[in-house]
């Protein structure tokens, strides 16, 4: 290419360096100038093939330049095109045509169009092809258009200025708005802000952590983090900087201490990030820094209890090994207690055999209490015990006891009214009432309902002969009932014992249920578990009431045991050792017994005896139900009584649908005394 030397005329630096590079990508060689008087003094000094210029520039705009051009002997043959951004109308292309320019374009044009209307113009010219430049027209009227197409520019540059200025003022206004939300958030957030430069100075920080040091923002500017750090955390900062800030732009989550303005030293936690400034200079460092003080005594009060945990997790080993033993020999004290107390009421005061059969009971209880100090060894806590509501009590943890065990299961609270008052620590109520709960939850698979009831109840020698550590008077009862997966009788012999747990590995530690134990038996209390495997579970915790002044203990009145007169009972029960129980009992009250140990076992029965007056049946068994069984053998016995018994209470077995309120029933567990006036009152109806 012989003639490719282009001028560039723009105000805008940018503009020529984008032409100037589109241009020598072209193959031509590109010079540029701020205005038409410098682009005048370079046309008289080089030659030049083309000119490409801007309208409204300082010193002289590109219509003066064309002009200028075109009127210039030397110079008026070289093509001019227009390039411009401030287009007002196709008056201004017009004017530019007039007074000599060979083409006009607006900003922005497309590379290709522009390329391809500088090779036209240029190859236009090189030809001789391109129209001879026109006449200069008149001045006066040169003027007249040219005042009027500036003027109209110089209008729309001002509107377009304004434009900016508005837009400006906005952007602005949007900063102060952002800069004051940043300074609110700034100060607000709990945690300590602090930025630092290289140096380490602090140069800012918020008022959390001007507060959590003491110092003033004037006297932290002062000091650098490395003042604020005791000496033995020093080198350990230094290295997360150097190898976690410096090198990766942000350190991970650690802790040190920091010294405050009194000289208290204490925990903290923090985050450091590195500041880069716009040309990726290092520049400072911020952190958000948190003080753990309260974390870090919690912790530390965790760990005492973690530990008081291990010393009970070791207590209760021993307390399981000592139980390995009681347990088996409680099981025969309490046939032998049993048994002894039938014997007592066989025979008459005074006689030789009594006093065996009463030697025999004392020295069984005293073997009682024995096991029962032996199984309490491993049980030894501080606590303050306190006269309470049992009501009041659980009532206050009742919204916590809901979230415990979350919404789709149901929490049902039935109080008794003007319930005896209790003497035991509150912590272990909450303790007690916390393990059944979670028990239960865990035992409901999705949606189901749990229980909690309360009452007073009287326990008898004959109750206590049949549960060991357990004393005579007056209780009050605490029970929890769910229907969730129940359990069956090898799980249930198990339950209280430490470490043992039906929970996969990671799940539990099988402490909750052994605790529970300790608990009651730590307050002289007693708890018993009924179950069946998909019926459900209840606890039955029985605390001893508290009375202001020792209670006189007056010498027991002989039981009003009611006699029965011959009628026929068959007893159905699942449980052997129940089963055999209830028998000897009824036998001893003067009733002929018939025994089952299913449901199906008593059709059989009753198919054989045409003569039974009434059925004792457990109410949850896993044929079939006690009042199913009841409602079967009375269409072949229509005048059959009925007497219900579960360890279930009554509130539960009623929301199960399987006994209606009213009808005769009997809680497990029970004395001679009691099943012998109930079974006079199913009798007399």
């Amino acid at each position: 290419m012989q003639h490719n030397r282009i001028l560039v005329v723009d105000d805008q630096e940018e503009n020529r360096y984008l032409i100037e590079v589109l241009l020598k990508g072209n193959g031509y060689e590109a010079f540029s100038t701020n205005n038409g008087a410098e682009a005048l003094a370079q046309l008289h000094s080089g030659e030049f093939d083309l000119i490409i210029s801007d309208i409204l520039m300082p010193v002289m705009d590109g219509f003066e330049l064309c002009r200028q051009v075109k009127a210039d002997e030397r110079l008026r043959r070289i093509p001019f095109i227009v390039y411009t951004a401030t287009y007002t109308g196709p008056q201004d292309e017009a004017f530019a045509m007039k007074i000599g320019a060979n083409q006009f374009l607006q900003k922005p044009c497309e590379p290709e169009l522009f390329m391809a209307t500088v090779r036209e113009v240029m190859a236009a010219a090189r030809s001789g092809e391109a129209a001879p430049p026109p006449e200069p027209p008149q001045d006066e009227e040169v003027f007249k258009l040219y005042n009027e197409r500036l003027v109209r520019k110089l209008e729309q540059k001002m509107l377009q200025l304004e434009q900016e200025t508005k837009t400006l003022r906005e952007t602005e206004q949007a900063l102060r708005i952002s800069e004051r939300k940043y300074r609110r958030l700034h100060e607000s957030i709990t945690d300590g802000y602090a930025y630092v430069d290289m140096q380490g100075f602090i140069r800012e920080s918020n008022e959390s952590f001007r507060r959590m040091l003491g110092y003033t923002d004037e006297e932290l500017s002062r000091l650098t983090y490395i003042d604020l750090t005791p000496e033995k955390w020093r080198a350990y900062e230094q290295e997360i900087v150097t190898t976690q800030v410096l090198s990766q732009g942000y350190s991970e989550v650690y802790e040190k201490e920091y010294r405050n303005k009194d000289g208290r030293v204490f925990p903290v936690e923090l985050r450091t990030f590195l500041v880069r400034n716009d040309v990726d200079e290092k520049e400072g460092m911020w952190a958000l820094v948190r003080d753990v003080t309260e974390r870090k005594q919690a912790e530390k009060a965790q760990k005492e209890l973690e530990e008081q945990l291990h010393q009970a997790q070791k207590m209760e080993s021993i307390g399981r090994l000592a139980g390995g033993v009681a347990h088996d020999f409680n099981n025969m004290l309490s046939v032998i207690l049993s048994y002894a107390q039938m014997g007592l009421e066989k025979t008459e005061s005074g006689s030789s055999l009594h006093g065996y059969l009463q030697d025999i009971l004392d020295a069984a209880q005293r073997s009682v209490n024995m096991t029962r100090q032996l199984l309490a060894f491993a049980r030894k806590q501080a606590i303050v015990p306190q006269v309470l509501d049992l009501n009041e009590t659980v009532e206050g943890m009742l919204k916590m006891l809901r979230r415990l065990i979350g919404e789709d299961i149901q929490l049902r609270w039935l109080p008794q009214a003007k319930l005896w008052p209790v003497k035991i620590d509150p912590s272990q109520v909450d303790q007690l009432l916390a393990n059944l709960l979670v028990n239960s939850r865990d035992a409901i698979a999705g949606v189901g309902s749990i229980t909690i009831e309360t009452g007073m109840a009287m326990l008898d020698q004959g109750y206590c002969g049949h549960h060991a550590g357990t004393a005579p008077g007056e209780y009050v009862l605490l029970a929890v009932s769910d229907d969730g997966s129940g359990m069956g009788r090898e799980i249930l012999d198990k339950i209280f014992e430490p470490f043992f747990t039906t929970k996969e590995l990671g799940l539990g530690t099988g402490l909750g249920l052994s605790t529970v134990y300790g608990i009651v038996k730590q307050n002289n209390g007693s708890i018993n578990v009924y179950s069946e495997p998909g019926k459900g579970t209840t606890f039955k915790i029985y605390l001893p009431r508290h009375t202001v002044k020792p209670a006189m203990v007056a010498p027991e009145r002989p039981a009003t045991t009611q006699h029965g007169q011959g009628e026929t009972v068959l007893v159905v029960e699942d449980e052997p050792a129940i089963l055999k129980m209830a028998s000897v009992m009824m036998l001893g009250l003067g009733y002929k017994v018939l025994t089952a140990n299913s449901p199906l076992e008593a059709i059989k029965i009753s198919h054989r005896h045409t003569e039974i007056d009434l059925l004792l049946s457990d109410v949850i068994m896993p044929e079939m139900t006690g009042k199913d069984l009841a409602e079967l053998l009375m269409v072949s016995h229509p005048n059959l009584k009925c007497l219900f018994m579960s360890g279930y209470t009554a509130n539960v077995i009623a929301s199960h649908g399987v006994l209606e309120e009213g009808i005769n029933f009997i809680q497990k567990p029970f004395s001679v005394r009691e099943l012998s006036i109930k079974l006079r009152e199913a009798l007399a109806k």
